[in-house]
């Protein structure tokens, strides 16, 4: 087991804030921040922690330069920046033996210069597992491992377990293909991350403002990206001009154009944006029977997400395609005056009756548990220092997914953060005049 006295966290935005109460109670080590923008927030939560923070935007041009004389055998790195390459940082971080994670797999650029799309998520993930395939037993990093995704796919193993126990059906699936056959023989077409964020603050937003309750550079990123879900064996209807890629697809529309239907226990139904998630795509790989070219069996994974009001008011900024209408950014936070993230599994099988397991975190419990922290925030931070009490633990386990990690641990770990954790059976299914189709998935332009 390693033992860590160095922290190096790129980014220190809301997350990387509020991920500073739980490291100083899980570590006692050094923590050195990097960040393209101080201002006195940034200044004094840094210096409640004793962290030492740097104003330096980390770019392909400096990133060897700056991070390699404090990366050793000792070390974790924390990538939580928008537009700082994982795959850059991961293979630096090889070379030194240290420890990394990160939430999203992120390049230095999303343009994509042959288009005039955004970069896919699977085309990126499709580079770092290129790459991940040649690192197999070397330091481990883990990549995508907040809350969705992230802790999203340890809550999967979870629901399956509880679907199968509540229909008769004994079964302690261990590897992939037999994670794979459970979900076979539980006829699940359809899972979902469902998301239903009821934050409210107490500001109100000013015309051109952009907020939200986590990472603004980042959703706009996910609204801009084409939206991709992982392709279930059993679809027939491909929507119009999308880009079949194995086990995903690519849709022509951007995400925020694109609207489901969704359930959550607390709000029940409810209209959603399926954004681009890399959890989309994992989940839906590891769920694969035979080969991804030619499924068995595979079913059908996306992302529905309802922000907060006030961000869905934010995203009509985004009508023309871009950020250009924007003229300020700002997360919310010490604002929220109320409300929860409702943010779970979602399992709709052919067979047995629907099945929702995740989190109805308030605000209120959040602040509890942790300074700095939103109910959206904990339960991205929680998962974030689970995954690296797991690697210190497996510290030769190379480039790996959530899908890999040992779940009960990181559930036992992440569980009291997330409470309370609600497990609840439904019939609701959408309907033929919804978005989503009980045998196939559709889609549709949002006005």
């Amino acid at each position: 087991m390693k033992k860590i006295d160095r922290i190096i966290i790129v980014g220190f935005g809301s997350i990387a804030q509020a991920l500073l109460p739980l490291l100083s109670e899980n570590y006692d080590s050094e923590i050195i921040i990097f960040d393209k923008e101080i201002d006195a927030t940034r200044k004094n939560i840094a210096s409640e922690y004793s962290a030492i923070l740097i104003n330096n935007l980390i770019t392909p041009n400096n990133f060897h330069s700056i991070l390699s004389p404090l990366l050793n055998n000792n070390s974790f790195l924390l990538n939580l920046a928008v537009s700082v390459s994982s795959l850059a940082l991961i293979n630096l971080t090889q070379r030194f033996n240290t420890l990394y994670l990160d939430t999203c797999i992120e390049p230095w650029d999303y343009a994509n210069h042959n288009n005039n799309h955004l970069k896919s998520n699977h085309s990126l993930r499709e580079n770092l597992k290129q790459y991940a395939q040649t690192q197999t037993s070397t330091t481990t990093a883990i990549v995508g491992h907040g809350a969705n995704p992230g802790f999203i796919s340890i809550l999967l193993k979870k629901a399956m377990l509880e679907m199968a126990q509540k229909n008769g059906i004994p079964d302690q699936p261990k590897t992939q293909s037999e994670w794979a056959k459970l979900s076979e023989h539980l006829e699940l077409q359809v899972i979902q991350i469902s998301e239903r964020d009821t934050q409210i603050s107490s500001k109100k937003r000013a015309p051109k403002s952009f907020i939200c309750t986590w990472s603004v550079d980042g959703l706009i990123t996910e609204c801009l990206q084409p939206a991709e879900l992982g392709w279930g064996s059993h679809e027939v209807d491909v929507p119009q001009n999308a880009k079949n890629n194995e086990y995903s697809l690519e849709l022509i529309e951007q995400g925020r154009n694109v609207i489901v239907k969704s359930w959550s226990p607390n709000y029940l139904e409810f209209n959603a944006y399926l954004l681009t998630h890399n959890e989309s795509l994992s989940i839906a790989e590891y769920l694969t029977l035979d080969t991804p070219s030619t499924p068995k069996y595979r079913p059908t994974v996306y992302y529905a997400y309802h922000p907060c009001d006030q961000t869905v008011d934010s995203m009509h900024l985004l009508c023309s395609g871009n950020e250009d209408q924007i003229e300020s950014k700002e997360v919310m936070k010490d604002d929220i005056v109320s409300g929860i993230d409702e943010l779970g599994i979602f399992l709709i099988s052919k067979k047995y009756k629907s099945l929702w397991l995740g989190s109805n975190l308030s605000i209120g419990k959040a602040r509890k548990m942790a300074k700095h922290n939103s109910a959206t925030s904990l339960q991205v931070t929680s998962s974030i220092v689970a995954g690296m009490k797991w690697a210190e633990q497996n510290s030769e386990s190379g480039v790996l997914e959530s899908e890999n990690l040992d779940w009960e641990y990181i559930y036992d770990f992440v569980e009291p953060y997330w409470q309370p954790i609600i497990i609840q059976e439904t019939d609701w299914r959408p309907s033929c005049s919804d978005t989503l189709q009980f045998h196939s998935f559709r889609v549709y332009p949002k006005n």
